[in-house]
């Protein structure tokens, strides 16, 4: 499955993690995607464009 939304583009983004103490780790922001089949064939929508998805039914 891949990590891009094939709706919006949205793919993972890194970033840091900061404690409390400062110290810096680097991390992923990853997008909260769902593989949903459309007239057969499956797509990677973010839950954020099936939500809109949902509205326009």
């Amino acid at each position: 499955m891949s990590k891009v939304c094939d709706i919006c583009g949205k793919s993972p983004v890194s970033g840091n993690s900061i404690s409390h103490a400062h110290n810096v780790n680097l991390r992923k922001f990853k997008p909260n995607l769902r593989s949903v089949k459309e007239n057969g064939v499956s797509k990677t929508i973010c839950m954020k464009c099936l939500k809109t998805a949902s509205k326009v039914r």
